[in-house]
C-alpha cells in the first residue's frame, strides 16, 4: 500500500479507505504525508486501526528529511 499511495496520490490529498480493516491504508497515507480518512463499520477493528495509524504517526518516517 505504500508504494500505491506514494505513487498515485500528490502531498496535499487526502486518502480515503471505505474499508479501513487494520489500517494498514491509513499508515501507508501518514508514512507517505497524506491526509487520511478510514471508515470502518467494526469497533474492534476500528480501534485496532486507529492505534495502528497513531503509532505510524508517532514514530514518523525514519529516511524523510537531510542525512546527517
Amino acid at each position: 500500500m505504500a508504494e500505491l499511495v506514494a505513487d498515485f496520490t500528490k502531498p496535499a490529498q487526502v486518502v480515503c479507505d471505505p474499508f479501513m480493516g487494520s489500517g494498514t491504508t491509513g499508515v501507508a497515507a501518514v508514512q507517505a504525508g497524506r491526509g487520511f480518512i478510514g471508515i470502518e463499520r467494526d469497533h474492534a477493528h476500528f480501534n485496532l486501526a486507529c492505534r495502528r495509524i497513531e503509532d505510524a504517526q508517532r514514530q514518523g518516517n525514519l529516511f524523510m528529511g537531510d542525512p546527517a
